[in-house]
Order: structure tokens, then sequence, then C-alpha cells
């Protein structure tokens, strides 16, 4: 189980407060869990700080959280109307029904019927494979994982960074195998627990073993910035020292 140890380095070179939040979708039930109601929102707060939570359709307390990890349909008839008003009227965080649809229409879809349980586990407790592993972190520390994310390929992360708080982190890195930084949906940073200057960042374990990789390699890890002579020579001397602090 290489990922426990992964999280005790991580947490370790970036200063993390709390754990890295492992997610995995499954068919079974972890062994131990709890299962009691939950809001995606606070679990990702929870299991950064210790708690193992077993996800189902029956134990969510939200049902657009339900609906965009893929644990039943999205709503239809009357409920989809109420969620529309809600949106528009009640959050107001779309200013029309045609500028939520076009949210919709223009994402990734949901992973609807993947699997009947949605584990999230501190990284070091995980007891499932992760499918991504999620951090509660600040500025710095998520252009550091960029950062370490792009070292062996160059390739930007292809980030999608419109609808809810649940699909950003969890949705769309599932279905997409894209690393992703949210910002989070505003209804959900007010929860209380999220700091003014915490952001989501969202790593798809296929891509986590490279991350890990470049940490002794990069200087977003733990690598010391080396300037060549010739670079160095064309440098005023306040670039070089502020390059050399």
């Amino acid at each position: 189980m290489e990922w426990k140890e992964y999280s005790k380095e991580i947490k370790n070179v970036l200063g993390l407060e709390g754990s890295p939040v492992a997610i995995t979708y499954s068919m079974k039930a972890p062994a131990s869990a709890s299962r009691d109601k939950h809001r995606v929102c606070d679990v990702f707060l929870d299991v950064r700080d210790g708690k193992v939570v077993d996800m189902t359709e029956s134990n969510s307390s939200c049902s657009g959280g339900s609906w965009h990890l893929g644990l039943c349909e999205p709503p239809k008839g009357e409920q989809a109307k109420a969620l529309k008003e809600f949106l528009v009227d009640g959050e107001k965080l779309f200013c029309s029904i045609a500028a939520f649809h076009r949210s919709q229409a223009l994402s990734t879809p949901p992973p609807l019927g993947l699997a009947e349980h949605v584990v999230f586990s501190p990284m070091e407790k995980a007891e499932f494979r992760p499918d991504v592993v999620l951090f509660v972190c600040n500025v710095e520390q998520a252009c550091r994982l960029l950062t370490l994310d792009g070292y062996d390929t160059g390739i930007p992360a292809r980030l999608e960074t419109s609808g809810s708080t649940c699909h950003q982190a969890v949705a769309y890195p599932v279905v997409s195998g894209e690393l992703n930084l949210s910002l989070m949906d505003y209804t959900s940073r007010r929860i209380r627990g999220y700091g003014a200057g915490d952001m989501l960042v969202s790593i798809p374990y296929h891509r986590f073993h490279g991350v890990m990789r470049s940490i002794d390699r990069c200087t977003a890890g733990r690598a010391k910035m080396q300037i060549p002579e010739a670079f160095r020579d064309s440098l005023s001397e306040e670039a070089r020292r502020e390059l050399e602090k």
C-alpha cells in the first residue's frame, strides 16, 4: 500500500495541515468508516482531520452532492424545477436558468452508476487504492502540486472550474483523469471550517506517482536551485539575489 508512505512524505514536503484525502469509488464498504449523514463539502475537512467516511446515496445529506458524485440520477420534473429556482433566486449563483444550463451542458457529466460507495479516507489510512487524491491547501501548496505534476511531461492541467465543489473536486478528475484545481463554489466556501485562502487540488492517482517521483528532482519539491554560470553572468545583481533566496 504505497499510498500510505506517499501520504507521510507529501505532508512533510508541503507542510500540510492534516492529511491528503484518498477518494475511492467502490462496490463494497470499507471495514471501518462513518456512515452517518454527511455533506460532501464537510467530508473533505472531516477526512483531512482523520475521519474515514463511506458515502452512499442513503447517507448523503445533500441531494446535489449525491447527483454530482454519480450516486443517483439527476433531479427531474418538479425537483429539477425547484433546483433551478433555488440556484437563481435562492443561492443567486446564476442570473438565469439558461446560464445554469450552459454551466451543466459545457461540463463533464458525473460518473453515474460507477459504484455504490465513495470512500473518503486520510491517505495514510486508506483501505482501498485511491482513485483521486485531494488536498485542502493554500495557494503556495497548490502551486507546488501543479508544478510537481507537470515536471515530467510539461503538459499543463486542463482545469474545469465551474459547477459545484463536489463536481470540480471529485467527479471531474474521476471521469476525465485530469488534475483539477478548485476555488470551490461560493456556497461551499461559506461552510464553517474553510479558510479564506483554502483551495482544493485533486490529482488522479495514476498521475500521483509522477508527483512523488518529482519531489527530489524539482524545486517545487526538495531540489535546490542551481544557476549555470553563463546564465548568472547575464543577470543583474538584484536578479541574482532574488533567484538565490
